[in-house]
């Protein structure tokens, strides 16, 4: 009888403590897509090739402009952008851009992935599929928990430097040797991530002023009508591989940009900056025909355009360097 009392007791336990596990009370389907927002730091792995892989990784997540999609960068052992295309039950879901699409080893490119909240403060992370490599070896698998860290809204990891109100001055030195200033200035934000604002400058350029209409992102700088009225939109963008020539096409004109090297110390006398160095090459009609103009661009993500060399000026008043003076940020 005794016995028998013993495991009717033990069976209402097993039925009321749901098989005696404890239930934490944390369900991941309660976070909105909005909750995935910020910045989540930890330790991705991966097995691939007979090798353990193992890298620090930063998690960066912003909306979207409109505000009604995300998407997000991975700084790990290399640099990656990923666009969110579906929130389902606390569940977003992303496919990770190709920063390499012309190379032949990445066209069985289909890396994507997913997050999910493992508790309050922590991510689940997975990214699968395809990279680039020899065919055959180019899928893998990582995994890993970021935990929320606190990262200042001007990174110097990302693009951040565009804020209105904020203005710089450059000296500037044109083909024929002089010497004069530009300035430009911020004056409005229409839009999520568009700026515009004046580009005024002592250079004698047809007129003291012309508009400045840039989009920063934190994955994108875009020029889209710079000083030198150009009408060819240059973008940097924070993924670039060193050596890839990335080309755009606008009117039939071809533009190419060449991250050529990155943290280079740049010293000026508003300062010392680490920045990122591209080549920018862009069709400029001439009195002889379509040349192409090819310039130097040393950026700062945290404080924008440092130093600019042209190393083919088309004509005397163009541009042979700009190097920062002063800024107000």
């Amino acid at each position: 009888m005794k016995n028998n009392l013993l495991i009717l007791l033990c069976a209402f336990c097993l039925i009321a403590s749901g098989g005696c596990k404890k239930k934490s009370g944390f369900d991941p389907s309660t976070k909105t897509q909005n909750d995935f927002i910020g910045n989540w730091r930890g330790v991705i792995t991966a097995f691939k090739n007979n090798q353990y892989l193992k890298q620090n990784g930063l998690v960066v997540i912003y909306p979207d402009a409109g505000g009604n999609t995300l998407s997000g960068i991975l700084f790990a052992k290399e640099t990656s952008v990923f666009r969110i295309f579906q929130y389902t039950s606390g569940t977003i879901y992303f496919k990770v851009e190709c920063n390499d699409p012309e190379n032949p080893k990445c066209q069985n490119w289909s890396l994507s992935g997913y997050a999910v909240f493992l508790d309050e403060t922590t991510l689940d992370l997975r990214i699968s599929g395809n990279e680039c490599g020899d065919y055959g070896d180019e899928y893998i698998s990582w995994s890993g928990s970021m935990a929320s860290v606190q990262v200042p809204a001007d990174s110097i990891r990302y693009f951040s430097f565009a804020k209105t109100g904020n203005n710089w001055t450059y000296e500037t030195l044109l083909n024929n040797g002089t010497v004069c200033q530009l300035q430009r200035n911020i004056g409005a934000n229409p839009s999520d991530y568009y700026f515009t604002g004046t580009v005024i400058q002592t250079c004698a350029w047809g007129g003291l002023s012309k508009a400045l209409k840039w989009s920063v992102t934190p994955d994108r700088y875009t020029i889209n009508h710079d000083s030198t009225l150009t009408l060819h939109p240059v973008t940097f963008a924070i993924d670039a591989k060193p050596g890839v020539v990335y080309t755009s096409i606008l009117n039939l004109d071809t533009t190419t940009v060449t991250l050529l090297d990155t943290n280079t110390l740049i010293n000026t006398v508003a300062g010392d900056f680490l920045c990122d160095r591209y080549r920018y090459t862009e069709p400029v009609s001439t009195d002889a025909g379509k040349i192409y103009r090819s310039s130097l661009f040393w950026i700062s993500k945290k404080f924008g355009v440092i130093k600019q060399e042209v190393a083919n000026p088309v004509d005397t008043a163009d541009i042979r360097t700009q190097v920062l003076t002063a800024k107000n940020f």
